[in-house]
């Protein structure tokens, strides 16, 4: 199947605009292959498809075949069982995936996305690191695009530690770019897994990295800027994510810092703001909310202080009924009134009337 995997996509390329249909269609590379001459059934393709189908030999294919024979690289296409379920649920879905490593990673568990500068400061490396470590540990896999910069700081937190990785490269899979990552890109390979929609020798254009920041959202149950300019790629990444229903996190920074204008933004937009890997593990449920827990805790209180709150109840009291049915003088009273207040055990709804808060 590998062959016509490769032939599927030196015809159609990649991100296709109307992937999600054509994926709907259920047939096989292999009988689109035979059935290249009569493209006109399927209603879904373009002129210049069909055209290019007539155009691509399969001998082409087949040398490329031999290249990821001699690369150990694998192929999935939309009509495989093992085909990742995330990736039918967006328009642009990729025909065919080229993969070396454990494909089901992309299938299974939580996983999280995590973009950022290619060019962080020191805070940012060292945030990236930390959350990306206690993530791994919790069996969160950290996504990423094994570039320059945060990407490859969240996937070595992730091996560091024994915890999960996959990365979604631009480049076919026998190259590694940057070339200063083809350790790193080895070691994933060999312990989580590395994913492109580019077979062997594929021209990579300038909007590569854009076409594979969609795959990183899709894949990703939430997606989390780390530190993001306010002109960034990343956002590209999260831009997706919020067309893809996924939940955005982005960590908060200095106002004064460049690094983090589109972070900021980010949060200024609707993005849950990122504190520490507890805000993460709390959305996959890993963790307690204990801001909920603390509001939702019975609050230490004196003996006059318990009978004001056990008076009020679920009801609004006045003063003069809570003076009445507690006795407690009223001087005595009205102290406890506003101290309990400012302590956000209850709150003021009118002049002279409480509820709990």
């Amino acid at each position: 199947m590998d062959l016509y995997n490769i032939w599927l996509s030196m015809t159609l390329g990649s991100a296709l605009s109307d992937g999600g249909e054509i994926a709907k269609l259920s047939v096989t590379p292999q009988k689109l292959y035979e059935n290249r001459h009569s493209w006109h059934q399927y209603e879904v393709f373009t002129a210049k498809q069909m055209a290019r189908a007539l155009e691509v030999p399969l001998e082409a294919a087949e040398q490329v075949q031999q290249i990821h024979a001699a690369h150990d690289i694998m192929s999935v296409n939309y009509t495989d069982s093992e085909y990742p379920e995330c990736f039918r649920q967006i328009p642009q879905a990729p025909l065919v995936l080229f993969y070396k490593g454990d494909l089901s990673l992309l299938s299974t568990g939580n996983r999280l996305g995590i973009v950022g500068s290619r060019n962080p400061d020191r805070d940012g490396i060292k945030i990236c690191d930390e959350i990306c470590t206690i993530l791994a540990q919790n069996a969160v896999t950290i996504i990423s695009g094994l570039a320059q910069g945060l990407d490859s700081v969240a996937h070595k937190a992730a091996l560091a530690c024994g915890g999960k990785t996959v990365a979604f490269i631009g480049t076919s899979l026998d190259k590694a770019y940057p070339a200063s990552h083809r350790n790193l890109q080895d070691e994933i390979c060999s312990k989580g897994c590395v994913v492109s929609e580019y077979w062997a020798g594929a021209a990579t254009p300038a909007t590569t990295f854009l076409e594979r920041n969609r795959l990183i959202a899709a894949a990703s149950d939430a997606v989390c800027v780390m530190q993001a300019k306010a002109k960034s790629g990343s956002l590209s990444t999260a831009k997706r994510a919020v067309e893809y229903s996924k939940q955005l996190f982005a960590v908060p920074g200095s106002i004064t810092n460049p690094l983090y204008d589109g972070s900021n933004r980010l949060i200024q937009d609707g993005a849950y703001p990122v504190l520490g890997a507890e805000d993460v593990l709390i959305f996959f449920g890993m963790a307690e909310d204990k801001t909920k827990a603390k509001r939702k805790a019975k609050p230490k209180l004196s003996e006059y202080e318990q009978k004001i709150y056990d008076c009020i109840g679920r009801e609004s009291k006045s003063t003069n009924q809570i003076f009445s049915q507690t006795r407690i003088p009223m001087v005595q009273l009205k102290a406890l009134l506003t101290k309990m207040e400012m302590d956000g055990v209850i709150a003021s709804q009118a002049a002279g009337v409480y509820c709990i808060k």
